[in-house]
């Protein structure tokens, strides 16, 4: 019987590597990424979200097909920006904790 370490998997391809990291399986993951994400705005379309069924106020600005996931996008691209400068503004040096001993 063999053991496999918690990182290693058995979802591997005869040379080593895992499937999704080929172009194949990045080619197959993207394709059902942006199904997915078509599938959901045509859902949006034929069964539009009904009007303060929770007593919660809506946003108007967002009333169009397609806006909670554009939304999404133009937030999830915000973080990354944002925590790429965040990033450079509290970087250390690669020694950082070397250098104090």
């Amino acid at each position: 019987m063999t053991v496999l370490h918690p990182m290693q998997s058995t979802n591997r391809r005869g040379d080593g590597t895992l499937f999704w990291v080929t172009r194949k399986g990045a080619r197959v993951a993207l394709v059902a990424l942006h199904l997915a994400a078509v599938l959901t705005v045509l859902v949006e379309l034929v069964l539009p979200f009904p009007a303060d069924v929770h007593a919660v106020e809506r946003v108007h600005a967002l009333d169009f097909p397609a806006s909670y996931a554009i939304y999404g996008l133009v937030a999830c691209v915000a973080l990354v920006l944002l925590g790429r400068l965040l990033r450079r503004l509290i970087m250390r040096r690669e020694d950082y904790y070397r250098g104090e001993r």
